[in-house]
C-alpha cells in the first residue's frame, strides 16, 4: 500500500510509520526509510537538494518513533521557497499526542530554549536562560485538550524533541515515551503529525 496520501506537481505529502525513519542517518543507508519508499514512486525527490545532501526533498523531519504526515519537496525550487517559510516561522504542524496523564488544561502554551542532555545527547532539555541552551531560538509548542489524555500541539519552528520535551517539561509525558515518560520497552510512541500548513496550503489527515 502507498504511504503517498497527496502529490502535486511541486510536493507530495508523505504518511510516515511509527517505527521507520524519515530519512537515513547521515550518508548511510539501509533502504527502509521513508525516503526510499517516497522515491521508488516519485525518484525526483532525490534530486532535491535538502538540508543534508542525503535527505532530498525532506521539508521536515519526524522522529523514528513518531507516526504521520512529511513533506517532499519534488522541484529544488519549491524546496527553496518553502525553506525560506520554515525560517520565518510560517510552516505550521500539527500534531495529536495521548498523554500518561488526565489533561489539566483546555489551552497551553509552552515556550522554552533547548539543549542537548544526557549521554550521547540523546534528549532535549528545557531551559529558560537562552546562554544554557543550543540555540538562541525560543521555541513555542501550542496545545489544546482533546480528550482526557488527548492533547493536539501546534508548533511553527521545530526543535529535535521539541513536542516530547515540552510536554515532559509540563508534567505530561507522552504514551511510549522511553525518553522522557515511563514506557513500557517496546510502547509505540503516542505521538502522530496529522496537519500541515504553509503558502496557503493545508492538510489534515483523515482520522
Amino acid at each position: 500500500m502507498s504511504l503517498i496520501l497527496y502529490a502535486s506537481a511541486d510536493f507530495l505529502i508523505a504518511d510516515k510509520p511509527h517505527g521507520m525513519p524519515t530519512v537515513p542517518l547521515k550518508s548511510r543507508n539501509d533502504g527502509n526509510t521513508l525516503l526510499d519508499c517516497v522515491s521508488e514512486q516519485y525518484p525526483q525527490v532525490l534530486a532535491v537538494c535538502g538540508k543534508n545532501s542525503w535527505e532530498g526533498g525532506a521539508l521536515h523531519r519526524l522522529d523514528t518513533a513518531t507516526g504521520g504526515l512529511v513533506v517532499f519537496a519534488l522541484s529544488q525550487s519549491f524546496y527553496d521557497k518553502v525553506s525560506v517559510l520554515q525560517n520565518e516561522g510560517a510552516f505550521l504542524k500539527t500534531y495529536v499526542a495521548h498523554v500518561t496523564d488526565n489533561v489539566f488544561f483546555d489551552k497551553k502554551t509552552v515556550k522554552t530554549y533547548f539543549r542537548a542532555y544526557g549521554p550521547h545527547s540523546r534528549i532535549v532539555k528545557c531551559e529558560t536562560d537562552s546562554k544554557r541552551a543550543d540555540s538562541p531560538v525560543l521555541y513555542e509548542t501550542r496545545m489544546k485538550k482533546l480528550t482526557e489524555d488527548g492533547v493536539e500541539c501546534e508548533i511553527y519552528r521545530g526543535f529535535r524533541h521539541q513536542i516530547r520535551a515540552h510536554l515532559a517539561y509540563i508534567g505530561l509525558p507522552i504514551a511510549g515515551d522511553e525518553l522522557y515518560g515511563s514506557a513500557v520497552h517496546g510502547d509505540i510512541l503516542q505521538l502522530e503529525c496529522v496537519g500541515v500548513e504553509f503558502d496557503g496550503f493545508r492538510y489534515r489527515k483523515a482520522r
